[in-house]
């Protein structure tokens, strides 16, 4: 069985300085495992449910957080975290949901050579240095409600914002040009915002990466328990699609980052996590790694360097934030021998996609 939890779901606002990241941590465990654990670190005597955002405030929660992460089954054989870098992924949704649609309708695959890559950085590191806030924290927030709630009206704002940016008096050439790209998507824009809201959302894709990774290590199509969550609840049918699809078993995308479609896993249930405690404790290993992320300077930060230090947070290689320069040199020699959005859209009549959607 996989259980499921998140933290730092903010829906809609992305742009949080408070919490910046949004974190998804999977467990994979027999019922016999999971009671030795219980057993192990005194759960019956602990009387409540585990909670990592109010445990790390007290002695005795700390305390038992140190018996849970320092188990011997609670390593990367059978916890699995991940993580959205919010901010980033309003840069990376502007070229994959725009840029890109823009681009294959000309005939140019902007996934091969990493060229997504190279300028949803280059987007999210100019925004991240220009010196007007306000007007960087405006094109964020309009593109986000464009894709959320298409309208004319949130389509013409956030085009708008895009050119105030791009004709803003701090905005450096290279910035500028890659703003560029973003004027001339708006004539393929019914077909760029169909269905396209739950991009947004990172719970998806997050999801969809942690199972394939178990996938490959287990060969078994696991069942899931998720938490009786926002997240889980919005997004329960699309995953349902994905690994409904009728066809073959296939291979598609580039690289090391190749996944299989249909999706695959097993049956996927909301669950309360008070009932279960394998959601007790993705809470646990989600909540931490947020809490190890985010910036602090309160009492805190001595505790927050130890959560840091953990080997399950090191490396984590499941996630979705501005990328290296040698990881994007790496995924500029890939190719695809299946190219994802080909796919998708040869199979998009196995996915509930609303196709007669109009601004």
């Amino acid at each position: 069985m996989l259980y499921f939890d998140e933290a730092g779901y903010t829906g809609p606002d992305l742009t949080n300085s408070n919490q910046p990241y949004f974190s998804l941590a999977s467990i994979r465990m027999t019922n016999e495992e999971i009671a030795q654990i219980k057993k192990d670190v005194g759960y019956s005597k602990w009387g409540k449910e585990l909670h990592f955002r109010s445990m790390y405030k007290s002695y005795r929660g700390q305390e038992m957080l140190d018996k849970i992460f320092n188990h011997p089954l609670m390593d990367n054989y059978h916890v699995l975290p991940s993580f959205a870098h919010k901010r980033y992924c309003i840069y990376a949704n502007i070229v994959n949901i725009l840029v890109e649609t823009m681009y294959y309708n000309n005939g140019i695959n902007l996934y091969e050579g990493a060229k997504n890559l190279i300028l949803a950085n280059g987007l999210y590191y100019f925004a991240f240095l220009h010196p007007n806030k306000v007007l960087v924290t405006e094109f964020e927030k309009k593109f986000v409600i464009m894709v959320r709630e298409p309208s004319v009206d949130s389509v013409a704002n956030f085009y708008r914002t895009t050119d105030k940016l791009r004709n803003d008096a701090n905005t450096k050439e290279g910035f500028f040009d890659m703003l560029s790209e973003i004027p001339p998507t708006i004539q393929y824009i019914n077909e760029s915002l169909i269905s396209k809201k739950f991009y947004i959302d990172l719970t998806i894709p997050l999801f969809s990466v942690s199972i394939q990774e178990w996938y490959k290590r287990t060969g078994v199509k696991d069942n899931v328990l998720f938490d009786s969550s926002e997240p889980f609840f919005a997004n329960k049918e699309f995953m349902e699609q994905l690994r409904d699809m009728e066809i073959e078993e296939t291979l598609v995308g580039y690289g090391k980052e190749k996944h299989i479609y249909p999706l695959p896993v097993g049956n996927m249930e909301i669950a309360k996590s008070h009932v279960e405690f394998g959601i007790q404790l993705a809470d646990v290993f989600a909540s931490a790694l947020c809490f190890a992320l985010t910036p602090r300077n309160d009492k805190f930060v001595k505790y927050q360097d130890k959560i840091k230090s953990l080997p399950i947070f090191q490396n984590i290689k499941l996630n979705i934030a501005p990328s290296t320069n040698d990881f994007i040199e790496e995924r500029m020699k890939e190719t695809a021998e299946i190219d994802p959005l080909d796919f998708l859209c040869e199979h998009g009549d196995f996915i509930n996609i609303n196709k007669n959607q109009n601004i």
